[in-house]
């Protein structure tokens, strides 16, 4: 994939979330960012949107992380990288945090590979999740116009995918 048809395709997705749709010199910054960031860590550039699409809805929205009702730092988005401390945020610009996400998943597809573990390796890029490498890999294959199933996904899950389905078809008519 290119870093146009990259830019096009975050273009697309990301009004697919109820607000705005990028402009396009945004969208070409951030292709240019995850395809320099993927091509150094030897990943998929889609399957980095589709983690993004997945952690974030292509937002820059911040989730806050909370201990005994503190502050205690951020998933920053893109991406949905935890950076634990409050002022470790304001280091971390979107093409470092689409380099972060792929550091990390080229760490987990070492690991992944290592242990000679089934399955996929986004698996690893959020533990906690047990349905996490269904679900992105459901993004990923919409986001290349692919029919993924749906069956025994998330509700958000499989409404992004149908979205995501949708806007390619009207796009290709």
């Amino acid at each position: 994939m290119t870093t146009a048809a990259l830019a096009k395709l975050l273009c697309l997705v990301s009004g697919l979330f109820g607000r705005p749709a990028w402009e396009d010199a945004r969208c070409l910054d951030r292709a240019d960012a995850i395809m320099g960031a993927a091509g150094r860590h030897g990943i998929d550039p889609v399957l980095m949107v589709a983690v993004d699409v997945v952690e974030c809805d292509l937002g820059d929205r911040d989730a806050p992380i909370r201990e005994d009702g503190r502050l205690v730092g951020y998933d920053a988005c893109p991406m949905g990288i935890r950076l634990r401390g409050v002022g470790r945020r304001a280091d971390y610009d979107a093409a470092a945090l689409y380099e972060l996400g792929a550091a990390r998943l080229e760490a987990a597809k070492k690991r992944w590979k290592a242990r000679r573990r089934r399955g996929h390796f986004v698996a690893a890029y959020n533990w906690g999740n047990r349905e996490y490498a269904a679900d992105v890999l459901a993004v990923a294959a919409a986001l290349r116009g692919r029919r993924p199933r749906t069956a025994g996904l998330a509700d958000r899950i499989a409404e992004i995918v149908r979205r995501i389905s949708a806007a390619l078809s009207r796009k290709e008519s």
